[in-house]
């Protein structure tokens, strides 16, 4: 009898566990695989041991909703690829209306963007030399050369310009350091707070006052994910904005972008 009962327990207790590995949903989140400071840290395919302040963030997002949190990194436009091919489950992303049919966004009830709860958002200056010709020609509307990493969005600029693809934002920093261009885009501020990213202080830059451009960073699942998940989805959303602590962000920004 005892054999009996001890052999019914451990059955039991072996289902239970499969049952609870079950529950255990997983989330493949992609993500650019170079350094991308406050965000991202790191080069090539795996997770650097600082990751960056947005992975920090989906951590404790993931540990406090008992989600398997799965990183990819690959170039931004693979990810972007991969999340319409539903071969990924999440990325980071500005919400835009041209990526409604692949990205799934956290709404509001009037079917905007809810920017409660999104991930951060920033705005974003100029940066130049501080012997370079910037400030002259933005108000003499002449052409600029303006750096930008490959693979991002072009951005409104407040005058006519020219842009040169970088491989990174510390190649960005380094066309402008060098006199080869006149500019390239930093952060000025996070979550509402100033800032000064660290590299500035180490290279003979300084910003243009005026921000450029505002962005909002949601967690954009693939349509699959929401469509098989949309319970977790709003749990998952609803922590990101719970798990959000400015600091992790600023910590990170401190670092000099490689």
């Amino acid at each position: 009898m005892q054999y009996l009962y001890s052999s019914l327990l451990l059955v039991t207790t072996l289902l239970w566990q499969n049952k609870a590995m079950a529950d255990t949903a997983s989330l493949r989140f992609c993500y650019e695989d170079k350094p991308l400071l406050p965000f991202y840290n790191g080069h090539g395919d795996l997770p650097a041991p600082q990751p960056g302040a947005a992975i920090e963030h989906l951590q404790a997002v993931a540990k406090a909703t008992n989600i398997e949190l799965v990183l990819i990194r690959q170039p931004w436009l693979r990810c972007l690829a991969q999340l319409e091919a539903n071969q990924v489950d999440a990325l980071v992303a500005e919400y835009a209306s041209e990526r409604d049919h692949y990205m799934q966004a956290p709404r509001r009830p009037d079917g905007q963007p809810d920017e409660s709860l999104a991930m951060s958002s920033f705005r974003l200056c100029l940066t130049y030399h501080q012997q370079g010709l910037l400030p002259e020609k933005l108000s003499q509307q002449r052409e600029f050369a303006l750096a930008r990493p490959l693979g991002y969005r072009p951005l409104p600029m407040p005058g006519p310009h020219i842009e040169v693809s970088a491989d990174s934002i510390g190649h960005a920093l380094e066309l402008v350091s060098s006199g080869r261009v006149d500019a390239t885009t930093v952060l000025c501020e996070l979550n509402g707070i100033n800032v000064e990213p660290a590299e500035l202080l180490l290279r003979p830059l300084q910003i243009y006052p005026t921000p450029v451009y505002h962005s909002v960073g949601y967690l954009m699942f693939s349509k699959a994910f929401y469509q098989q998940n949309p319970d977790l989805a709003v749990r998952i959303w609803q922590q990101v904005a719970q798990q959000r602590d400015t600091n992790r962000y600023l910590d990170y920004l401190q670092q000099p972008q490689q």
